[in-house]
């Protein structure tokens, strides 16, 4: 990578707020960067870091050339991916924001094309919610976010790519499982579990509930949960019905340790979407993912457009490899 090293060095301590640490993710001796930072503090005249006992935080000065080194790394990533085709030999970097659905489920199947095409990228994927994934893109820690909740932000770009269905799940032996819909107003007679409060996901149920005559103090929720792979684990342990992302059932369906039952007057879908800061779109890997998603986006939706005019009317199409039951043509 071309790089001035001190404010790479710098960039990770400012990242990490930890010596050691840096350390590590550097495959240097802790001396050796407090060295560099020793230095580059030496060279600009002025403190970068705060060290109050085992504690490191950014002092104004520090906090002001983050933003820039993160600037500049994000502009020298954008010059090393245009000089590739002229036989460029550098590394290239792509810092990849995604909400928790689309991380776990959705982005490993696009990577492998990627990977292929761009024999010496590193890829840095961050997990996290709609707005810390907003956050790091407005802050040059990654180049592209993929977001599953609605965005308005006139400083960024957001373009729709696919959909998403948050299904109803039961457990394979519950008294629900063979039936084709199941209305909101039963939910109430059963424990439901949710994510927790707060997060988008729970929000677009409760909407849903609520524009079907459920209020949401009268569901039974005796259990929240802050990760989807934790209701699926409790709905199969039996604990009550629940509500997941469809791109995270696979497995299970597979598996047969769950049902998916269809909503009366549903089902519930949530955008998925892509966010980039104003301006042109990304060359390098950035672009080519950004390629693969529109097009992904473009099959989806030719095919819903050619579903909906099919005998089989509302069938959800969804972005990523579709559960076993929806390739058999088979409700769940």
């Amino acid at each position: 990578m071309i790089e001035n090293f001190k404010l790479r060095v710098f960039r990770v301590v400012a990242d990490a707020l930890n010596y050691r640490r840096a350390a590590d993710e550097l495959h240097l001796t802790q001396p050796a960067v407090t060295a560099q930072i020793r230095s580059l503090e030496e060279s600009l005249g002025i403190a970068l870091f705060d060290r109050i006992g085992r504690d490191t935080s950014l002092t104004q000065a520090g906090a002001t050339l983050l933003q820039y080194v993160r600037q500049i790394e994000a502009i020298t990533n954008d010059a090393i991916a245009a000089l590739a085709p002229f036989g460029g030999q550098e590394g290239v970097e792509l810092g990849i924001g995604a909400s928790h659905t689309i991380a776990v489920y959705l982005l490993p199947n696009l990577l492998p094309q990627l990977m292929h095409d761009w024999h010496k990228l590193r890829i840095h994927v961050m997990g996290g919610t709609t707005n810390e994934v907003l956050l790091a893109l407005t802050t040059h820690r990654i180049g592209i976010a993929l977001i599953e909740a609605p965005a308005h932000r006139p400083d960024l770009k957001i373009e729709v790519f696919g959909q998403d269905e948050l299904a109803l799940i039961v457990r394979a032996d519950h008294r629900w499982a063979r039936r084709p819909t199941v209305r909101a107003a039963e939910l109430v007679h059963e424990p439901i579990l949710l994510r927790e409060v707060g997060s988008g996901m729970r929000q677009f149920v409760e909407e849903y509930l609520e524009r079907n005559g459920v209020l949401r103090q009268q569901l039974r929720t005796f259990i929240d949960i802050n990760s989807t792979e934790g209701i699926i684990s409790a709905v199969e342990a039996g604990l009550g019905i629940g509500f997941v992302p469809r791109l995270a059932l696979e497995r299970a369906l597979k598996q047969g340790s769950l049902k998916a039952i269809q909503l009366e007057n549903g089902p519930i879908r949530r955008e998925l979407s892509i966010a980039l800061l104003n301006g042109p779109d990304p060359k390098g890997p950035a672009g080519q993912l950004l390629e693969i998603l529109r097009e992904q986006g473009a099959r989806k939706r030719y095919r819903m457009e050619k579903t909906q005019t099919s005998d089989e009317p509302g069938k959800v199409i969804v972005m990523g490899n579709a559960p076993a039951e929806d390739k058999q043509g088979a409700a769940s």
